[in-house]
């Protein structure tokens, strides 16, 4: 996460809030998580390889090894490598079809939805940016009263900008002008009112 947050990567999305709520009516929300699911079968995967690469040069290599060491070495090297690349991010994304990734992301956002207050505000003008970390990905919730104000296809084209910043790998401050973009469309419709409170804290959580 140091790595995503380097340089002045947090306070650009703190800024990014602050410029989205500055202008609209909408209260922004945003999430940074290292990983949507566990992906515990990455390193298992892994470490399963490296034990019967280990176990063919037991078999083929020189010098001839005692029969002992076939049953310790693989097992042994699997640990090893299961545990070294246990946090790969590189190893779960390589290891798990996109879909499974996709719905791990979506439904992790839809849970920080929820456990953010995100559609509780007064007018349901709540709108969630999810970014998480592992998978490259993305995800944009918005409440019915910005699915109702915005026009969709704009709204679509900000989203998907953001989402393939993102897939690049961006860090904080590359996302954070993708995000500008959908706080001027928010702007546009859903204009700040003299009285508007500010219901939903500012700070970006990670």
């Amino acid at each position: 996460m140091a790595r995503f947050f380097a340089g002045d990567g947090k306070a650009a999305l703190r800024r990014a809030i602050e410029a989205f709520e500055a202008g609209s009516s909408a209260e922004l929300v945003i999430v940074v998580r290292p990983r949507s699911e566990r992906y515990a079968h990455a390193p298992l995967i892994v470490g399963a390889l490296a034990g019967l690469a280990g176990l063919a040069f037991l078999l083929y290599g020189e010098p001839a090894f005692r029969l002992h060491w076939f049953l310790v070495d693989p097992v042994l090297v699997a640990a090893i490598v299961a545990w070294l690349v246990r946090d790969s991010q590189a190893a779960a994304r390589l290891l798990t079809p996109a879909r499974w990734r996709r719905e791990a992301v979506e439904r992790a956002a839809r849970a920080c939805f929820v456990e953010h207050g995100v559609g509780e505000t007064r007018g349901r003008t709540g709108v969630l940016v999810y970014v998480s970390r592992a998978e490259r990905m993305a995800v944009v919730l918005a409440d019915s009263g910005v699915r109702r104000a915005v026009p969709r296809e704009p709204w679509a084209r900000a989203v998907a900008a953001l989402a393939e910043t993102a897939q690049r790998g961006a860090g904080a401050a590359e996302l954070a002008p993708a995000i500008a973009g959908l706080g001027e469309l928010c702007a546009d419709v859903l204009p700040r009112a003299d009285d508007d409170v500010n219901e939903l804290p500012d700070e970006v959580h990670a």
